[in-house]
């Protein structure tokens, strides 16, 4: 993951400045990485090791670049505190309120997209609602307590660059994957 998160950077500052990652030809799909000598895309690396190997887990640390994606943590992922970076990483993504809100008196959630691209991947370990329970602010624990059921909409994914300055603020071009 950490190999993923700076091939992502590092793309983004070859073509910089841009307002999107998307401006950038096929960013996810070229091969130009080399790892343990083959050339390899993000792709490969998210979908053909990570997704498999962490489950779940990959989405809340791996970063896209995008203003909607799961903030970039301050330091590199390691074996010895994984679970823990992960535990924040979730919790920190979840807290956000620009990127999931919890309305339990409304007994609704509105979540990023990337719980509806990667469904399958969520529901083969632990359920969404518990993946909120878990991590989640104390609204999304009010709202998933005891089971109950609740409606689940998902906030349109911005590709906008996340970036500190104002690149990627005004970037208009919402879309899935």
């Amino acid at each position: 993951m950490n190999g993923y998160n700076a091939i992502t950077i590092r793309t983004i500052l070859g073509a910089y400045p841009v307002e999107s990652i998307h401006e950038i030809k096929k960013p996810f799909e070229s091969k130009l990485w080399e790892i343990g000598g083959a050339k390899v895309s993000l792709n490969d690396i998210e979908n053909g090791t990570l997704r498999p190997m962490l489950k779940y887990h990959a989405h809340a640390v791996l970063v896209c670049a995008a203003r909607s994606c799961p903030p970039l943590q301050r330091s590199a992922y390691s074996a010895d505190s994984f679970e823990s970076q992960d535990d924040k990483a979730f919790t920190n993504w979840l807290g956000r309120e620009d990127l999931n809100k919890f309305l339990p008196q409304e007994k609704k959630a509105e979540v990023s997209e990337i719980f509806k691209w990667f469904k399958a991947d969520f529901e083969k370990s632990l359920a969404v609602s518990k993946v909120f329970a878990k991590y989640g602010s104390a609204s999304a624990r009010e709202l998933t307590k005891g089971g109950q059921k609740f409606e689940t909409s998902y906030l349109s994914y911005n590709w906008g660059l996340n970036d500190q300055g104002e690149h990627g603020r005004h970037y208009s071009k919402i879309n899935s994957i």
